[in-house]
């Protein structure tokens, strides 16, 4: 009827506004989740905080260890001499990006060591 071009037609098609929508809304609930203790925690808490670890021995480590680090817009990053910021990231994150160089749509099954080398020239530490 509304493809018709009798004006006779046109004022018999109802209009209809909906005022609420046919389909629920799905409730969805927030899980809130621990933050993993990683190997960047230690150092994000001194950078940030100043804290050291108990033990003599890892807070003497843990110093040293954070003058190669810089933290650029909460984001971790390891310096080096010659090579240019590498992202650290945690092991969930750094078995992605080896799985997606490795085998990725731009991966040629490379082995070890070649694939350690891709990594680092991406960025990552």
């Amino acid at each position: 009827m509304g493809s018709q071009h009798e004006a006779v037609l046109l004022g018999s098609i109802p209009l209809e506004i909906q005022e609420i929508p046919t389909i629920p809304e799905v409730e969805v609930m927030q899980v809130d989740e621990a933050p993993k203790e990683t190997w960047i925690m230690p150092i994000l808490v001194y950078i940030h905080k100043g804290t050291l670890p108990e033990d003599k021995f890892k807070a003497r480590r843990l110093h040293y260890q954070v003058a190669r680090y810089v933290v650029y817009d909460e984001v971790l990053y390891k310096r080096g001499f010659n090579q240019p910021l590498l992202r650290c990231v945690d092991e969930e994150e750094g078995n992605y990006i080896l799985r997606e160089v490795h085998e990725g749509i731009y991966g040629n099954q490379s082995g070890g060591n070649s694939l350690a080398m891709k990594v680092l020239r991406q960025g990552y530490h």
